[in-house]
């Protein structure tokens, strides 16, 4: 059985080399017990990639203790190896600064007396009904970590690096079971140095790195991550199995996507909305784009139809997908659906090809 169908979060879809090689990375990283840094854009699927390393990770022999606040718990989705482990995620950006403490580890100051002296390596406080506490056994997923408080971000750094814990400022230490996972952007980096992030809480979660690639990186799994989309889409709205045509698949996978799968996402949902027929076709796509010229290409646009730009996107459209095949008029148009000598004569028409046949104006 492959990595791919092992995987307990079915939305990861892709089988370009860059994927596989994710996918080879959160195989690695569910095998180990360490703190995980998952980087990329936003919309490139961190979150999703955090869940999969939690539903491929074996159970802890220590289960989630009592007191959990259940509307914080996502559980893991059933597959090949189910497990019931809480998956916590604190997204740092909403929580007020004076509360974040009291949220994450139950009791503000140090737990050791009321925010007095902290013996010399003492295990941190972690009470009942906290969000670490709600994640033993399980994985806490932080988003944001850079907008936390450094008296904060100092313990978590402490907790994760000695693993154990006291329930309460006296009392035998505690095993913490809870694997943390952080999502951050391309610019992380920029944070630490700034000193917005502690360089030990960093060191803790970068124990292990998983970058993703930009969907315009890995461009041959539009096609599947499209079709999974307008399924997801259909089951969504109770409507009829729609798919999209091949036209309207090589416009998709030519397109920048500055917001990745999310999105991509997003175009697909509104377009199973729209469109009536089963078959989501090219036309049915113009309609809900329109161009950006100042992002180099097309651009999603929900409800903004530009029935008057159909001329002009056209000539976009092919413009890209013969530079995506990197002048290879036959595998243009394969993708494009048309006749390899109907492309040369709408290049021309377009005035988009040399009369030698060598395609202009599309370098960007």
């Amino acid at each position: 059985m492959s990595m791919h169908e092992r995987l307990l979060a079915p939305e990861i879809v892709g089988e370009s080399p860059l994927m596989r090689e994710v996918l080879g990375h959160i195989d690695k990283a569910a095998a180990s017990t360490t703190g995980v840094l998952v980087t990329g854009e936003p919309g490139t699927g961190r979150g999703l990639v955090a869940r999969a390393i939690h539903a491929l990770s074996a159970p802890s022999v220590i289960p989630a203790q009592a007191g959990a606040q259940d509307h914080l718990v996502t559980p893991a989705k059933a597959g090949v190896q189910p497990i019931d482990a809480p998956f916590i995620t604190v997204n740092c950006d909403t929580l007020l600064p004076a509360d974040a403490e009291r949220q994450i580890f139950g009791v503000p100051g140090n737990g050791h007396g009321n925010g007095g002296p902290r013996a010399a390596r003492a295990p941190e406080v972690v009470y009942p009904g906290s969000l670490l506490h709600s994640a033993l056994g399980g994985t806490i997923f932080f988003r944001h970590v850079e907008e936390l408080p450094t008296r904060v971000q100092a313990r978590l750094a402490r907790l994760f690096r000695d693993r154990e814990f006291l329930q309460r400022s006296r009392g035998d230490a505690l095993p913490f079971t809870a694997r943390p996972i952080a999502a951050v952007d391309l610019d992380f980096q920029s944070h630490i140095d700034e000193g917005r992030v502690r360089i030990d809480l960093h060191r803790r979660f970068a124990e292990f790195r998983i970058a993703l690639p930009a969907l315009r990186e890995r461009r041959e799994d539009i096609p599947a991550l499209a079709q999974f989309f307008v399924e997801q889409a259909c089951r969504s709205e109770a409507s009829f199995g729609k798919t999209l045509d091949s036209g309207a698949l090589a416009i998709l996978a030519a397109m920048p996507w500055h917001g990745n799968s999310r999105e991509l996402q997003s175009l697909l949902a509104g377009l199973v909305r729209k469109t009536p027929d089963p078959v989501i076709t090219l036309q049915a796509l113009l309609e809900h784009v329109r161009l950006d010229s100042a992002g180099g290409g097309p651009h999603v646009a929900l409800g903004a139809p530009l029935r008057e730009a159909c001329a002009r996107f056209e000539r976009e459209y092919i413009a890209a997908v013969v530079a995506q095949h990197h002048g290879r008029i036959r595998d243009a148009a394969k993708s494009l659906g048309i006749q390899r000598t109907n492309l040369y004569r709408k290049l021309r028409a377009l005035r988009l090809a040399k009369p030698n046949g060598t395609a202009r104006g599309l370098a960007r």
